[in-house]
């Protein structure tokens, strides 16, 4: 087994439970979706949602998770209720992705042309933006002896 069979075979293990989800399709697709089909006790909160123009605009834009916002867990509390086990498994199978992505450029033909010891592909799995001035007040200097 190569090395590319190897990290296709660890992820697919890794997350086989991801790739087997079964997502309810008003979490992908809250604004399309018929609200007839969906459980009872969501379609009001559902509809609500829908008729929520902040929201539709934001989902729109498609940049904008809205599962990801406070303003769903607040206005909407039974829908993140049930959404929130779906919204988490994303980021972890993007990072998954992502870092496949990485790999696979690495393990290609391109490897000889890049230049790897002067590039940081850590830092560019994660949108993370690191608080430098926080970093910097909890920095506590040591004393000289």
């Amino acid at each position: 087994m190569n090395s590319f069979s190897t990290v296709i075979y660890i992820i697919l293990n890794r997350f086989s439970g991801l790739l087997g989800m079964d997502i309810p399709i008003w979490v992908s697709i809250p604004f399309e979706v018929n609200v007839a089909e969906i459980e009872l006790s969501l379609q009001e909160p559902l509809i609500e949602l829908r008729s929520d123009e902040i929201m539709r605009a934001k989902f729109k834009d498609g940049k904008y998770n809205i599962w990801k916002t406070n303003d769903v867990a607040t206005k909407y509390p039974l829908l993140w209720d049930k959404a929130q086990f779906y919204v988490i498994a994303f980021p972890t199978s993007y990072l998954v992705e992502a870092g496949f992505s990485r790999v696979s450029q690495i393990l290609s033909k391109a490897r000889n042309r890049l230049d790897i010891v002067k590039r940081d592909d850590k830092l560019s799995l994660t949108s993370i933006e690191p608080n430098i001035k926080k970093l910097v007040e909890k920095h506590q200097p040591q004393g000289s002896q």
